[in-house]
């Protein structure tokens, strides 16, 4: 078997050839067993050993050239170890890269492999060979790392991290993993850490084939890690090379590297935190924190762990979104992060972290501009951070830009196939596209791969476009049971409850959303004195001055609102105001009738016109939704169409509209006693009063997490139980 594993690599022999031999030597063991039993080596050659006179044996004479025999063989194995040590060993490192650069461009070159689909690979998960279990996170480190740096070689698709480490720990088949990546090459490989010695091993497969076109094993110090990454990369970056035709600049010195750290120690803590952060989750962001610092602790000089250090700090937000998860102000996050991302960029402006951590800085503070422009700095530095192209699909998102947006997913998707957050918003595109049954599909895989976040899409999608929040509450409420610190999920729990009238529900279940259950209670002074405080204490937050906006608007102070509106209409750069929690345009349709109220015809005109090329878009991108179509009502109320406006909210209501908002908006007042306008408010109670019996019956009978949450007694105090 050893035979095997050392001459497999170097004839270039696929994979299943030592699977083959062990087969073999399995089923010719036994048969050995006899045949030795049954016959003997003799003089006259080989006889069966019944037929053997005892006074002709030569056990003995055969045993002494055997033993003579494998006494020269080991002699000249410690000669040549002895040669490899004392004589190679000095001058071979210094030479390490050229030599192993030529050896796989030589292989390569005779492998004549001929590629058809794209220049791609795939870095699977290095596998932890070291006695520790928690030494994963190394082997995990050294296996991005070399994902990063690969994919800044001009020309090569690399799949994402998430997609890639979805096989972790599991034996598949190379071509399997290969077609679900969609990846014509694997690099696989282990690594074994023990105290400060390091041995890595990598191998480059074509996965149509099961080929291996370079392997190599590398026995070093700890100290060397940078040296044996670069060497890893610049090994597989000449066999690519040659075989795919890459370009990556004239000369060595153009050759992507991994930046080094003054000490192992240092990069250790760098890449402990950056899995931490990886796996999100305020727990594990927070550990990832201490982790950072600790490395800057060694090495206050290492950029990396700066940028990674800003972008973890963002990620804490009190924001109650998706992309939020913690309880840290606006305020506290500038001041926190904004020196790290400046250092980041001192020490090296071409880090592409950095500019990652500055577009999501940028998308919290609503600067959008600023979000595309380092967005796509961070991208044109590594094609494959897939968390800056899911920062640009939101951005896009909140600027109406939904043919961009289905773009940019549709890249995440091919770089990142697999990955957990990229087929939640894939879910949730196909829904806003109507395509339910594909949309549930995803949600089915998702389930399996992650129930919270399964959970979450099927509530997000029985709640936005199938007006069934029963239903939506049920799922929310089991991914609450799996993850009861989550902002997003206690927030979107709260909507439903307030939705059919469970104010006190709401209320209990997310403290931080109070100030919207009192805004659809019609509680305006306590709603607006919240909507005020959070947004004193995120100074910096776009997010909590729309939210205090859209409260002042519903209340009726006009000029109030209408002050932030055009102060956010500013700061987006021109683009529409759009509700990042759900992508609906209301708020830019309530500026247009702010300006109306106002008297300003004309500018009521420019800013009504945003939202009708916004609806284009929507339309453009094949989304057809009830924000969609409330927005549209809206608009048609203030040009004085009452039948479109009719037709428009109508239209909404079947599409799944299940809050009465829109019929309280300042907008529609000069419809409140249109009998059309009162029938479609009628129906739309009619649908939430069932919604509210059948909630009732969920929590009260039916609650899907009784160990993590209960309802107050009061709520379901009266409530008999439907069989």
């Amino acid at each position: 078997m050893q035979v095997g594993d050392t001459l497999g690599p170097a004839l270039l022999l696929p994979s299943w050839v030592n699977s083959a031999l062990a087969f073999f030597l399995i089923l010719g063991f036994p048969l050995t067993l006899f045949f030795a039993w049954a016959f003997e080596l003799t003089p006259d050659g080989l006889k069966k050993e019944k037929e053997v006179d005892r006074s002709e044996s030569t056990p003995a004479v055969n045993s002494r050239k055997l033993d003579f025999t494998i006494i020269g063989v080991l002699l000249l194995a410690l000669g040549y170890f002895a040669f490899d040590k004392f004589v190679l060993d000095t001058s071979r490192d210094a030479e390490l890269v050229q030599d192993t650069t030529e050896a796989v461009t030589e292989q390569v070159t005779k492998a004549g492999k001929s590629v058809t689909a794209g220049k791609s690979i795939a870095v699977l998960a290095f596998a932890n060979m070291s006695n520790d279990p928690d030494q994963e996170y190394f082997s995990d480190g050294i296996s991005e790392e070399l994902l990063n740096v690969l994919a800044q070689f001009p020309g090569l698709r690399v799949a994402a991290r998430t997609s890639s480490f979805q096989f972790k720990g599991q034996n598949r088949d190379i071509s399997d993993v290969a077609r679900q990546l969609g990846v014509n090459h694997v690099l696989d490989g282990s690594v074994r850490k023990a105290g400060n010695r390091l041995r890595i091993t990598a191998q480059l497969i074509d996965a149509s084939s099961g080929f291996q076109l370079w392997s190599k094993t590398y026995d070093r110090e700890l100290d060397d890690i940078f040296a044996i990454q670069d060497e890893i990369s610049a090994s597989i970056g000449a066999a690519l090379k040659i075989e795919l035709q890459l370009n990556s600049g004239d000369g060595p010195k153009s050759l992507p590297f991994i930046p080094a750290a003054a000490s192992a120690q240092a990069y250790e803590y760098y890449l402990k935190g950056r899995q931490l952060i990886n796996q999100r989750g305020r727990s594990a962001i927070e550990e990832g924190i201490t982790a950072l610092e600790h490395s800057l602790e060694l090495d206050e000089h290492y950029a990396p762990s700066h940028a990674q250090l800003a972008i973890a700090i963002t990620l804490l937000k009190d924001g109650g979104g998706g992309g939020s998860y913690g309880d840290l102000s606006m305020k506290e996050v500038l001041e926190r992060a904004v020196p790290h991302l400046d250092r980041a960029f001192e020490l090296d402006p071409n880090l592409a972290e950095a500019f990652g951590a500055r577009a999501l800085l940028a998308t919290f503070q609503l600067d959008y501009p600023s979000t595309f422009e380092n967005g796509k700095k961070a991208l044109a530095l590594n094609p494959s951070y897939v968390d800056v192209i899911n920062w640009l699909y939101v951005a896009f998102l909140n600027t109406g830009q939904w043919v961009q947006a289905s773009e940019t997913m549709e890249q995440m998707m091919r770089v990142d196939p697999l990955s957990i957050v990229g087929r939640s918003n894939y879910a949730w595109l196909l829904a806003r596209t109507g395509r339910f049954d594909e949309a549930e599909q995803v949600a089915d895989t998702l389930e399996k791969l992650n129930s919270r976040t399964g959970y979450s899409v099927r509530a997000l999608i029985s709640a936005n476009y199938l007006g069934k929040l029963t239903e939506s509450s049920k799922w929310y409420l089991k991914a609450h049971g799996l993850d009861p610190d989550n902002g997003f999920i206690r927030h979107r729990i709260a909507n439903n409850f307030a939705a059919v009238n469970e104010f006190d529900e709401a209320r209990r279940v997310d403290p931080n959303s109070r100030w919207w259950v009192n805004a659809v209670q019609q509680r305006w002074n306590k709603a607006t004195a919240q909507a005020q405080q959070r947004l004193d204490n995120n100074s910096g937050a776009s997010s909590a001055r729309l939210d205090l906006a859209n409260v002042l608007h519903m209340s009726g102070q006009l000029a109030a609102a209408q002050s932030i509106y055009e102060e956010l209409l500013v700061t987006t750069g021109g683009y529409i105001i759009i509700n990042a929690g759900n992508s609906s345009n209301m708020p830019t349709a309530r500026m247009a009738y702010g300006r109306l109220a106002a008297g300003d015809v004309s500018g009521t005109e420019s800013i009504l016109e945003l939202v009708k090329q916004d609806f284009q878009r929507r339309k453009q991108a094949g989304i057809y939704d009830f924000f969609m179509l409330r927005g549209a009502a809206m608009v048609a109320a203030m040009e004085g169409d009452r039948e479109r406006m009719l037709a428009s909210l109508s239209a909404a209501i079947d599409a799944g509209l299940r809050d009465d908002f829109i019929f309280r908006e300042p907008a529609m007042a000069a419809y409140v006693e249109d009998p059309g306008f009162e029938a479609l408010a009628i129906k739309l109670d009619k649908i939430l009063e069932e919604e509210h019996r059948k909630t009732l019956q969920l929590i009260c009978f039916n609650n899907p997490i009784p160990a993590t949450w209960q309802p107050l007694p009061e709520t379901c105090e009266g409530v008999q139980e439907i069989p």
